[in-house]
């Protein structure tokens, strides 16, 4: 009977284990939340009490993936588009080969799309070579896939649209600019939709007020600054540790970026693209 209790409890101690693991992980999460989140009401609810709901269902979690969804769970209640983290195995699919989508071509007579999904210095060194190897008379912007990503990335390739010193956003009460040499100053036309988020949102707004025909749907209305975290299970936690508005102080997290040109998708049709196309050849409004 002992042999058989020492076996029992030596089969329990790796879920002890497990429990303790978990225990921890979620409490560095928590608490690097509660030390770095701009917004010290959080939302407007107690972060304590957050905490204390969600911890035993992280805890008592079956695998990687439970964990993860309660986590999240508790970081969703704030509301911020720039608060989660992403488990190791989703990392792992992020740092897959070729994930990223980029793509340049003719569309029609001297109007070039031009598509890319991120805002990291792999897209500015393509998006940079393209646009001096291309000088449409009319250039077509495609973000309706793009995420966004790092703020100086987004500082650089606005440059390469907008005049040097443009005002970007506003952060912390001081005004981000863009960067470097403009390489492009001929008609833009921005297509934007529901997945266009972050940095990608900042883009169009700032083309918008330069002038660009913005077309599609609004966008996502993701857009906080975030810092990353390495948590000890080799999972990610992202932070918003600042507020990201426009110059003029509006603030577009949960807005969006309302196109000048509203155009929905329709089945077997790229409608955005469609219109970008008719008023690059002098088309009235679509």
């Amino acid at each position: 009977m002992r042999l058989r209790l020492i076996a029992i409890v030596a089969a329990m101690l790796p879920l002890c284990a497990a429990a303790s693991d978990r225990a921890a992980l979620f409490d560095r999460a928590w608490s690097l939340v509660d030390r770095h989140y701009w917004d010290r009401s959080f939302g407007g609810q107690d972060w304590a009490a957050a905490r204390d709901h969600y911890r035993g269902r992280a805890i008592a979690a079956a695998d990687q993936a439970s964990f993860y969804a309660a986590l999240n769970a508790m970081l969703a209640s704030i509301g911020d588009s720039h608060v989660y983290a992403r488990s190791p195995a989703d990392l792992a699919v992020e740092r897959a080969p070729d994930r990223t989508k980029r793509e340049a071509r003719e569309v029609a007579l001297d109007v070039w799309l031009v598509r890319f999904d991120a805002f990291m210095p792999p897209d500015e060194r393509w998006l940079r070579a393209t646009m001096r190897a291309v000088r449409p008379e009319a250039l077509i912007l495609d973000l309706r896939d793009n995420g966004g990503g790092r703020d100086d990335v987004l500082d650089r390739i606005a440059g390469i649209f907008l005049p040097s010193g443009t005002p970007l956003l506003l952060r912390e009460d001081a005004i981000e600019k863009t960067v470097g040499k403009r390489l492009y100053n001929r008609r833009i036309y921005v297509l934007i939709g529901p997945r266009t988020a972050s940095a990608a949102e900042l883009l169009a707004a700032a083309l918008d007020r330069a002038g660009a025909d913005v077309i599609g749907q609004r966008s996502k209305g993701a857009v906080t600054g975030g810092a990353d975290y390495r948590l000890p299970d080799g999972g990610r936690l992202t932070v918003a540790d600042y507020d990201v508005r426009l110059p003029d102080g509006t603030r577009i997290e949960k807005v969006g970026v309302r196109p000048r040109h509203v155009v929905a998708d329709r089945p077997g049709e790229d409608a955005p693209l469609a219109c970008a196309l008719h008023l690059a050849k002098g088309g009235a409004a679509c």
